[in-house]
């Protein structure tokens, strides 16, 4: 569990950098991840269904987008979420 804090942290950091996204990494401390998109201009089930193209599973809700690290979810694997979501939010429609 520890592996999937540390994770979800590093999620949060990245996410952070990304334009438009709104999210906090102080707030996070488990291995749910929540964040806002509404400044991308793409709304939150459109970037979850762009992401999951990239074989990246998202929640959307209203403006929001839920991410859950688990134990099949590698740093690695994180950095893969990152690049993603950046490709998903640099291809506006």
């Amino acid at each position: 569990m520890h592996d999937d804090h540390a994770n979800a942290r590093r999620l949060a950091e990245g996410l952070a950098e990304l334009p438009g996204v709104k999210i906090d990494p102080e707030k996070v401390v488990t291995n749910i991840v929540i964040f806002d998109v509404a400044g991308t201009g793409i709304a939150a089930d459109a970037v979850c269904a762009r992401l999951a193209e990239r074989q990246v599973l998202a929640s959307g809700f209203g403006t929001s987008i839920r991410m859950v690290t688990h134990y099949d979810v590698s740093r690695e694997g994180v950095e893969t979420a990152l690049a993603a979501l950046r490709e998903v939010i640099q291809k506006r429609p």
